[in-house]
């Protein structure tokens, strides 16, 4: 990872970067500028692909080193956030802030009523309350997700998948006192890593995938001790950027 572009930026600052990369002028004065450095490595790209996934950060990436992802990266942002949970960063990306609906703001509505496609693959809840009548496809597992994403990627402007299993397992595996959260983290982070390879095989030429790393649902209580306790807890969310 020495040679990955890694910049430090607002994690608001990522709807800005997505409306330029595809050709949209942001709203003046209703949302934070976007991240320039992206805005012109990535000029001219055609469709955007959204992997969100939870409990996956600066720290995943650099301890369980998903081999796809590290291989292909070529940029990686450090997103800077008071809130990195899920739905914090659901909020953000959304509406640009922890604002509902900031001057009416709604990123997948601005989209849409600039002319692009959108899809947003995720839970319903989740759906129900960020889609913003946009095409939304409910899933509750990520097998489900990663399915549905192989219809849709190439066929949206912008597709957003959330993969979200380790809110599921988690629960039953404690009920069940079986494989340790962290051990669970690494099995998912891996699994999912080889279906965001397929993913990327699929994708047309002039694509742009993102993979967007969040906290996970809510703060766990972990067992990492020593330097990597600490180097997990003063773990950031990341947004990993590659070329098609």
């Amino acid at each position: 990872m020495s040679e990955l572009q890694t910049l430090k930026c607002y994690l608001n600052q990522l709807p800005a970067t997505i409306l330029q990369l595809l050709g949209i002028p942001p709203p003046v004065n209703n949302i934070p500028d976007s991240v320039q450095e992206i805005v012109e490595q990535y000029n001219g790209i055609e469709r955007i692909s959204i992997n969100m996934i939870d409990n996956f950060g600066l720290f995943e990436i650099t301890y369980h080193k998903p081999q796809f992802m590290i291989t292909n990266s070529e940029s990686m942002l450090l997103l800077s956030t008071r809130n990195p949970y899920t739905l914090g960063v659901f909020h953000q990306i959304m509406y640009g802030g922890f604002e509902a609906n900031p001057n009416g703001f709604h990123l997948l509505r601005y989209l849409n009523e600039h002319g692009k496609k959108t899809c947003f693959v995720a839970r319903k809840k989740d759906l129900d309350r960020y889609s913003a009548g946009t095409h939304s496809v409910p899933k509750d597992t990520d097998m489900s997700t990663w399915v549905e994403s192989a219809k849709t990627i190439n066929n949206f402007d912008l597709s957003l998948m959330h993969y979200l299993d380790f809110e599921n397992l988690h629960k039953q595996q404690q009920a069940l006192k079986q494989r340790t959260p962290e051990d669970l983290i690494e099995k998912l982070i891996l699994r999912t890593d080889k279906w965001i390879l397929s993913n990327y095989k699929q994708l047309r030429d002039n694509s742009l995938m993102i993979i967007l790393g969040d906290h996970g649902r809510v703060k766990l209580d972990l067992e990492y001790s020593g330097k990597i306790a600490q180097w997990r807890e003063a773990s950031v969310p990341i947004a990993i950027l590659m070329r098609k």
